[in-house]
Parts: C-alpha cells; structure tokens; sequence
C-alpha cells in the first residue's frame, strides 16, 4: 500500500468530523447529563481533571483511526459511500465497541457508559468512513 494514495483532506475532514460528533455526543444537547452521573462526577470535575490532555488524546486517537480507516478503505478494487460507510460502522461495532467489553466488566464500569461509548464509536467511525469513501481515487 502506497500512503501517498491516501486522501490527507479527507483524512482532515474525517478528524473533523470525529471532533465534532464527539463535542455533540458528550454534551448537554445528547449524552452528557447522563454519562456524567454514570461516572459519578460533575462538569467541574471532568474539567478540572486534565481536560486539555484528553481532547488531546482524543485528537490524536481520531488521526490514528482516520489514517487506518483510509487504508483499509483504499485496499478495496472498489468502493461507495455506502460501502465506506459500512466499513466504518463495522470497525465501530466490530472493533471499537467489543474493545470496549473488557474494561466495562473487568472495571466495573456501568453497562450505560458502554452503550454511550459504544454508540459514539460506531457513529463517529461510520461518518468518517462515509467522508474518506468519498475522497478515495
């Protein structure tokens, strides 16, 4: 696989997108009341706690899956948006969310931050494979 056939715009927007979604999904608009008292913790708390290494991470952790996302989807003869978007909701479900099983159990996480975690994977992973599908040469 050659990385210079990777689409960087469409790598940014998926990024962006990531971003995003995440904002939306751990906000008061969506998720974030009842995640946070799945946690246990306060927005003052969460904010408090290193906020900036987080996003951070998450912003790194997003270019990683964006980068790898690319290339499985560009190691296909032929691909559609439909096509992406199904590669991308697979390594949601698939990868990202049954990563998630291990910890929920063996950490006693309640069964509501996984769903939360889960959903939010398998969305962000589907949209970003949506925008890279359709960037692929």
């Amino acid at each position: 696989m050659d990385l210079s056939q990777l689409s960087i715009f469409a790598i940014i927007l998926a990024v962006i997108a990531n971003m995003i979604i995440g904002a939306l999904w751990y906000s008061p608009v969506l998720f974030a009341n009842i995640w946070m008292k799945s946690l246990g913790k306060s927005m003052e708390e969460l904010q408090s706690s290193n906020a900036n290494i987080g996003y951070g991470l998450t912003t790194l952790a997003g270019i990683i899956s964006a980068i790898v996302l690319s290339l499985f989807i560009s190691m296909l003869d032929s691909v559609t948006i439909g096509g992406g978007a199904l590669i991308g909701f697979l390594a949601g479900v698939g990868i990202a969310s049954a990563r998630e099983l291990s910890p929920t159990f063996f950490e006693g996480r309640k069964y509501t931050l996984f769903l939360i975690s889960a959903g939010y994977h398998t969305v962000s992973l589907t949209v970003m494979g949506i925008i890279i599908a359709f960037f692929v040469k």
